[in-house]
């Protein structure tokens, strides 16, 4: 009846009482017991299955009272925070810059006087993966809250879990509209714009470049949450025209078809509308290798590793809502410090996802620092209210929708005179956009409150 799970968690099982599957075992915390997905905390003198109301056993009370099994990963004092990020498959390039930015802003952090201490899991970008490795965060591992969220498709799925969670889950990435539009949620917060704001700044950028308006844009997508959302977005950008569109699935390696529709129509601009990864690399290179210079334009830009690898093929593509580069050094001193500070560490520049990841650290300990408590609610008031100096500026959470307010960038990739850091291409800021341009409110995205 009793058994030792992995790091060192007591786990009780009840057959006399089973048919929920996972949420039939209880976790032993030393003088409480939490249940299952629910972290609701059990006094010692009531023992109850969630699916039949009777008394549990009194052996099983007994076993549960003598159980001395260490029952955390972390040590007592540490404050533990999960990250989930994809560090394999096609989005790992984003996931492990996002894990290189959260370890670097937590390397020696304190909360409340005591060390910080990550536990990293790797999602795939699966949804369900995503779901099983939070479990394993807050269950096991006791996790104070959730960051990270490469994917929104994981970030929606973990959002539509959050009750079971019960912790703050805190994205510095994912983008689809809906994670603080119509799915938003009292624990879910998200520190960076999202594709509704990167097509306002687009559509800012348009009126500045009227040679791009003109143009006839074929869009290929990710038949998956974020690229249908920002497809979305960008079609509603006032006088866009769209010649055509391919929607493919997350994993594609060959384009040729894709490829062949752009060609077959009049279309004399690609919008990508993918999710940063291999597939978004493999794209460039073919169309390219096809011949094909129309102008490239992404929502908000690569990782700066893929623009290294993609090298003279990258030269030339735009973004719409990068959120901060590297190549800001020369006008922020803390960019310029980051800069540093990461390439002694991992022997290259951060990309964007980096960088934000940083900043959403930066957020995200200054929040649990200010709040009264390390429970979730103290969490959440602080995270709604706190405001943060970080790498990219103020940072600041609106609480309407747990939307984060910052600004963007209009960008373009370009090759630079001579190495700096070991790249040879960059992402080159031309236009700053305030919060205030590219904002939507709750209203627009369809929060209805939390």
């Amino acid at each position: 009846m009793l058994e030792e799970k992995s790091g060192g968690i007591a786990v009780v099982q009840l057959p006399s009482f089973t048919g929920e599957g996972y949420g039939d075992w209880f976790i032993l915390n030393q003088a409480k017991i939490k249940k299952g997905r629910d972290q609701q905390e059990i006094k010692m003198t009531k023992f109850f299955s969630r699916s039949t109301p009777r008394m549990l056993p009194t052996a099983v009370i007994a076993a549960v009272m003598t159980v001395g099994l260490p029952l955390h990963a972390a040590h007592a004092e540490d404050v533990a925070i999960g990250v989930f990020v994809p560090t394999t498959g096609v989005l790992s390039p984003l996931g492990n810059d996002m894990k290189n930015g959260i370890e670097l802003a937590a390397k020696g952090a304190k909360v409340k006087g005591q060390p910080v201490k990550l536990f990293i899991e790797d999602t795939a970008a699966n949804p369900a993966s995503g779901l099983r490795k939070a479990q394993k965060l807050v269950f096991e591992d006791n996790v104070k809250l959730l960051i990270g969220g490469t994917s929104s498709a994981v970030t929606l799925g973990l959002g539509a879990q959050a009750a079971r969670l019960n912790v703050p889950i805190i994205t510095t990435n994912a983008q689809a509209v809906q994670i603080t539009g119509e799915q938003c949620n009292k624990l879910v917060f998200r520190t960076v714009p999202h594709d509704g704001n990167s097509a306002k700044g687009l559509a800012a950028m348009f009126e500045q470049r009227k040679d791009l308006l003109a143009k006839k844009w074929f869009v290929v997508y990710h038949d998956y949450a974020y690229g249908l959302s920002n497809k979305a977005q960008f079609a509603k950008i006032p006088n866009i025209k769209i010649a055509g569109e391919a929607g493919r699935p997350v994993g594609t390696a060959d384009w040729s078809s894709a490829i062949a529709q752009i060609q077959s129509s009049d279309a004399d601009g690609v919008y990508l509308a993918l999710a940063v990864g291999d597939d978004l690399a493999s794209f460039v290179n073919q169309v390219r290798g096809y011949g094909i210079d129309f102008p490239l334009l992404t929502p908000v830009g690569i990782p700066d590793t893929m623009l290294q690898a993609l090298g003279d093929n990258a030269v030339g593509m735009m973004a719409g809502g990068l959120t901060a580069s590297w190549m800001q050094e020369d006008t922020n001193p803390k960019i310029a410090q980051l800069v540093k500070d990461y390439y002694e560490a991992y022997g290259m520049v951060p990309g964007y996802q980096a960088i934000q990841a940083y900043a959403g650290m930066q957020f995200t300990l200054a929040a649990m620092n200010a709040a009264k408590d390390l429970s979730t609610d103290s969490l959440v008031k602080s995270l709604e209210t706190v405001a943060a100096d970080t790498v990219v500026g103020k940072l600041k959470i609106r609480a309407q929708d747990h939307q984060g307010m910052q600004g963007s960038y209009v960008a373009e990739a370009v090759k630079l005179s001579e190495p700096r850091y070991g790249a040879t291409v960059g992402w080159k800021t031309m236009l700053h956009l305030t919060w205030d341009q590219i904002d939507l409110g709750p209203t627009a995205t369809g929060c209805k409150g939390l």
